[in-house]
């Protein structure tokens, strides 16, 4: 049985004993066939699971607006479906702003579960209105450049990718995907992930970004009562406001090394919209949701924030 999480947390000694048996298996056909040539494992996520329904979002407000000319390249989106109206809205808006070929998905490793600095697979996921498909050649390729084997059983247990597969097969349902997981969360090694940011430039050059599109799947600060909830997200909206004007590091989120990644290839050109700012509380009125978990035991418990933001070059 596959399962599919939808809170943060590393100390789960079930899933990590899981994923060690399960993996080795497949420790064993990378080392003998090449990237390209292994089979391609079939992931389920939450809707295919029917362990929710896929309800239709209330849509929420914007925070703010898109202007002509802006298009974006990249963004972030939370990976926790107690944010699932907010998520939705983040990939309708998408996609009536351009096409997309390939989804470039960098996530955190949050369970420390990865074998190596980068996770790779092949697979593909039942999203509940298809599958979702990697792109087989790009991932070859980048399992060489950096030199590792594909990871496959991390992400039979990763939401950070898992869990957006719906959205994203529903609003670019021919859309192929890159994922990536990222050893650990809050701590960026820059040599590590200034690696993946060397092979991923022709990815996003000025060609590349007409078809190809980097989502960092994040969610903000994490397990802080209301006031220093809103007091971290001051700190990352720094950033996430004005890219070119304040310190990548500024953030506070699970996914520290996409928004590095991030920063690295926008090259200080970027400019943002935040479509939206929330957080689990506030989604939850401080009560525990059947619709996924968030994290909400109170306003001076446990709470996780969220931003939703698209990135476009400097006009």
């Amino acid at each position: 049985m596959i399962l599919t999480l939808f809170s943060c947390g590393k100390n789960n000694r079930g899933f990590t004993a899981n994923a060690e048996s399960a993996r080795s298996s497949s420790q064993i056909l990378a080392a003998q066939m090449p990237a390209a040539q292994l089979p391609a494992p079939l992931y389920h996520t939450w809707n295919s699971l029917n362990e929710m329904e896929y309800r239709e979002p209330a849509m929420p407000l914007a925070e703010d607006f898109l202007i002509d000319g802006f298009f974006p390249w990249a963004g972030i989106v939370s990976h926790h479906i107690l944010a699932h109206d907010y998520i939705d809205a983040w990939f309708s808006g998408l996609a009536k702003i351009r096409d997309i070929d390939c989804f470039f998905i960098i996530s955190p490793d949050h369970y420390g579960l990865s074998l190596q600095p980068y996770s790779l697979t092949n697979g593909s996921w039942d999203s509940g209105f298809g599958l979702v498909e990697s792109d087989r050649e790009k991932i070859s390729k980048l399992a060489t450049s950096l030199d590792v084997d594909l990871d496959q059983n991390v992400f039979i247990f990763e939401h950070g990718i898992s869990s957006l597969m719906p959205y994203l097969k529903k609003y670019f349902p021919n859309a192929v995907i890159v994922a990536i997981i990222i050893s650990g969360e809050s701590e960026v090694n820059t040599r590590t992930s200034g690696r993946l940011v060397s092979l991923l430039e022709k990815e996003f050059d000025n060609e590349g970004k007409s078809g190809n599109f980097l989502l960092i799947s994040s969610d903000f600060s994490h397990n802080r009562g209301i006031e220093e909830t809103l007091s971290n997200d001051f700190r990352s909206m720094q950033y996430l406001k004005n890219a070119e004007g304040s310190l990548w590091n500024m953030v506070i989120c699970d996914n520290r090394s996409g928004i590095y990644i991030l920063d690295r290839l926008g090259k200080n050109k970027m400019e943002s919209v935040i479509l939206y700012h929330t957080n689990s509380f506030e989604i939850a009125g401080g009560e525990p949701s059947s619709y996924g978990s968030g994290g909400v035991s109170g306003i001076n418990q446990d709470i996780t924030s969220y931003f939703f933001v698209y990135f476009s070059d400097t006009r």
